[in-house]
């Protein structure tokens, strides 16, 4: 089993047993740093999805439960290459075989199938968990196969957040530390809207959970910005120092729709309530998206 279980005696609240399952190093598992995870209800089990920079994409199975030894599995496996990249791309590696280590990973929220994968090189993939392609000649005990379904417009540099709009099923956020955030609809290859804040890299990005033009990202120059998407296209609607170091991560509150939270590299995490203008659904706000992202056809 590719698996380690430490002693478990039923109650997983306990500090001593807070740790219940750990992958080892087999042949098959990431052997680089892992830079994202994302977990995915299926039926009675979890399975969990892993991102490396050694170009691995890993879906685990994952069975916890409070009477029984939890388990941790690999059970299928995908390996990003620069084979994989059309030769005419822009972006395309040089070294046909190395592996493309990921750096950011977003799944739809319609579709647990299709998921978009950032890369150090800037990259963006669409994938699908349901890849047909054919199994490369890697692997021990797990075939690997490519993803990739489609190829877009690449940034320029490192990609360091997806995000997946959920209030349509076809847009997604990027940031990069090229300075700019990127709207994409999964059909089509360029993204239809770049967004310059001039605040340095942008390391995070995130839409509201209520208001469906709203999102936030946040920056190298210590920054939390708000875009809503009804009022300007363009700039954000709010711009917030939070502290004089990079901002690399934010989390909106589900419950709490006026809340949300960001961490910066001086260790602070701090929390911030929004105004009700920001974190209030307005009347028809879902046609402008739909409009919004019928026009990335044009």
């Amino acid at each position: 089993k590719q698996w380690y279980q430490r002693r478990v005696r039923g109650d997983l609240s306990r500090t001593e047993d807070m740790e219940v399952c750990i992958s080892r190093k087999v042949e098959d598992g990431h052997h680089e740093p892992v830079t994202k995870l994302c977990w995915q209800e299926t039926g009675k089990n979890n399975t969990l999805i892993s991102l490396g920079m050694d170009g691995k994409i890993l879906k685990w199975d994952v069975k916890l439960s409070r009477y029984q030894a939890p388990e941790m599995s690999l059970v299928q496996g995908f390996l990003v290459l620069g084979s994989d990249i059309p030769r005419d791309h822009p972006a395309a590696p040089a070294n046909r075989h190395a592996d493309i280590g990921g750096t950011a990973m977003g799944f739809s929220r319609e579709d647990p199938s299709v998921f978009v994968v950032g890369t150090e090189s800037g990259l963006i993939l669409k994938c699908s968990t349901l890849s047909t392609a054919l199994p490369l000649d890697k692997g021990i005990k797990v075939q690997f196969r490519s993803p990739i379904t489609l190829v877009y417009n690449s940034h320029n540099g490192p990609v360091y957040d997806v995000h997946f709009s959920h209030a349509h099923r076809n847009l997604f956020l990027t940031a990069s530390t090229d300075g700019t955030l990127r709207l994409y609809n999964t059909l089509q290859p360029k993204p239809f809207q770049v967004l310059e804040p001039v605040a340095g890299y942008v390391f995070s990005v995130q839409w509201s959970p209520v208001r469906p033009l709203v999102f936030a990202a946040t920056t190298a120059n210590g920054s939390l910005l708000v875009y809503d998407l009804k009022k300007n296209r363009i700039s954000p609607t709010l711009q917030i120092p939070v502290t004089q170091s990079p901002v690399h991560s934010l989390a909106f509150n589900r419950k709490s729709s006026d809340v949300l939270s960001t961490g910066d590299s001086r260790g602070s995490v701090k929390i911030w309530k929004l105004s009700e203008g920001l974190s209030t659904p307005i009347k028809g706000e879902q046609r402008i998206l739909d409009r919004i992202a019928a026009s990335s056809y044009e």
